[in-house]
């Protein structure tokens, strides 16, 4: 029996700022069915269905391609930095069959003994998690299979490819297909906050992605937000959920340590499937950016502590849930610009070359940032994407400004000293204003 609806992809139209527009939006079509019985969906697949793609994609090609993995070897032939990173990605996969370590390990090695784990790992999930699918009722179940690691898992399929023979890689397609439908629906069913429902923007925009899927790429990309325009696709979010240029609109650890990564790997992945560069893009609405982004948690910056790692930490002016405060056994926690943040930064430095990005890479000469919150898509980012740092770059500025979206007021003195952030305690002006300016190396 086939499925009880069948999506076809719509024809792709033009859209300024080199944004996908399909005719008939795919999340419209999945609102209506999720309140029927949404995938029911035959036992045997045929090789042709798998090969079914809404553009012609070729693998490697998600986050990297075949050349920029040749030029990643040689970095780590170069660069003992590189080599470090690379052991560390080989140990992880060794010790806890890491589905993206493995899949890299591949990559960067040609070992096959890494590739076949991947390959189990996937034909493994997809098999024991097929059948569910073709029964979930979206409506009594809105959350299952709904927060797993879906970029990762599309990036290894992507990066692991040819160690599937055609036969799996239709069993593995069709689960992630329908893996990303069926967020989609269950979406449109139970919604949840903001920050978690770009998570599911961004992995179901890995998904389509890998697989050429030009409906899941618009529903990453372009989705209005069944909910309201700050829980759809990039373009709205960018218009709603980042305030005065900067900022995401809560808590600042909520987009530091789940969304920044994954807007950054939409971006990834959109350039080197078609062109679509979302790194220069500026939102009309917000006048947000993705580089904006990344300045904006180094303006809610304190001064640079020397402690902890060899070139010191910088701590973040924060405020809401994950903001500094005492856990339960009473121990002072605080949110630092740490490893989320620095792997972001590696990004953006190869993107932007920024001077003040390669001086926050260079606290840690080791470059071994590593997300470790929000499912992540990455790996050790500076062995994959990171550049060869300038010798002695330049601390990005540190200028006071007042934002009165998110009620904040960071008041520096000259540059030879700034003071220490704090909240605003009077009504803010109507526009952000920057006023003195000095470094982020200068103590309080």
């Amino acid at each position: 029996m086939g499925p009880i609806f069948r999506i076809i992809p719509a024809r792709a139209v033009a859209k300024p700022q080199g944004a996908m527009k399909l005719k008939v939006p795919f999340w419209k079509v999945a609102l209506g069915v999720a309140l029927l019985a949404f995938l029911t969906l035959g036992a045997t697949v045929t090789a042709a269905e798998a090969e079914h793609k809404s553009v012609t994609v070729r693998h490697p090609n998600l986050l990297l391609n075949q050349t920029e993995i040749d030029q990643i070897k040689l970095k780590v032939r170069d660069h003992p930095w590189a080599a470090r990173l690379l052991d560390r990605v080989k140990a992880e996969a060794e010790k806890d069959n890491a589905v993206v370590e493995n899949a890299l390990a591949y990559a960067l090695t040609g070992e096959r003994n890494y590739a076949r784990h991947v390959r189990e790992r996937l034909i493994g999930e997809a098999r024991e998690q097929m059948p569910h699918y073709e029964r979930l009722d979206i409506k009594a179940q809105p959350e299952w299979g709904r927060w797993s690691w879906w970029g990762a898992t599309a990036w290894a399929y992507d990066l692991a490819y040819d160690a599937f023979t055609s036969d799996e890689r239709v069993e593995v397609e069709r689960w992630l297909r329908t893996a990303g439908r069926t967020i989609v629906a269950q979406e449109n069913i139970h919604t949840t906050t903001p920050n978690l429902v770009f998570c599911e923007h961004w992995r179901v925009g890995m998904i389509g992605y890998c697989l050429g899927e030009a409906e899941l790429i618009e529903w990453a990309l372009n989705d209005p937000g069944r909910h309201g325009p700050s829980r759809g696709g990039f373009y709205p979010v960018m218009d709603t959920m980042i305030r005065d240029e900067h900022f995401w609109a809560e808590a600042p650890i909520y987009a530091l340590h789940y969304d920044v990564h994954g807007m950054f790997a939409l971006a990834e992945a959109a350039l080197r499937h078609d062109g679509t560069d979302l790194y220069k893009y500026v939102s009309p609405k917000s006048g947000a950016s993705l580089k904006k982004i990344v300045d904006g948690y180094l303006r809610m910056a304190f001064p640079l502590e020397r402690n902890g790692t060899e070139g010191g930490k910088i701590r973040l002016a924060t405020f809401g849930d994950g903001s500094t405060g005492c856990l339960i056994n009473g121990r002072l926690d605080d949110t630092f610009l740490d490893e989320s943040f620095l792997a972001v930064v590696e990004l953006a430095y190869k993107q932007f070359q920024d001077e003040g990005f390669a001086w926050m890479l260079s606290l840690d000469p080791k470059r071994e940032a590593y997300i470790r919150n929000g499912r992540p898509a990455f790996s050790y980012v500076a062995l994959t994407h990171g550049e060869i740092l300038p010798k002695q770059p330049a601390p990005p500025p540190a200028p006071s400004g007042i934002y009165p979206s998110i009620g904040f007021a960071v008041i520096r003195s000259a540059a030879s000293s700034p003071r220490r952030p704090c909240r605003a305690q009077r009504p803010a002006p109507p526009r952000p204003a920057e006023l003195e300016s000095g470094d982020i190396r200068c103590g309080s």
